[in-house]
């Protein structure tokens, strides 16, 4: 189990989102500081989303409450910067980074499949993004 963080990961949304579309549906639990929209993987389910909250309680307010934007019964799990979420494993990932064509410069490769976001090592313990000079 994944330990309670401000980063959500969002699952089954719908597929031609938009970031202020989760933006509108998640401020209901409090600020919400980013939004990253996912390529969708698979032609299974909905789309993906990580939704980096400001503080910790609104990610647990969001995480515990029931979620559905439309007609979808959106799916969420604690989110480590950097690694996959435990809800979205097993999810069919044949399409690399690579092929989607997106820039892969600085994001990491773990045994479990591809991992979303910096390396692990960037971020301080609160699980914000660091930016650091010493290479």
């Amino acid at each position: 189990m994944v330990r309670e963080t401000r980063h959500l990961w969002v699952g089954n949304l719908p597929e031609n989102v938009r970031e202020e579309k989760i933006i509108e549906h998640f401020k209901r639990y409090g600020r919400v500081e980013s939004v990253k929209v996912l390529p969708k993987r698979g032609s299974e389910g909905g789309v993906a989303a990580f939704v980096d909250f400001v503080d910790i309680k609104s990610a647990q307010k969001a995480h515990n409450a029931i979620n559905k934007m439309g007609d979808r019964d959106l799916r969420t799990d604690y989110n480590e910067p950097g690694t996959i979420p435990t809800a979205a494993r097993g999810l069919d990932d044949s399409l690399s980074l690579g092929s989607r064509g997106r820039d892969v410069s600085g994001f990491t490769r773990a045994a479990g499949g591809t991992v979303y976001g910096p390396p692990t090592s960037l971020h301080s313990r609160d699980g914000r993004y660091e930016r650091r000079l010493d290479g």
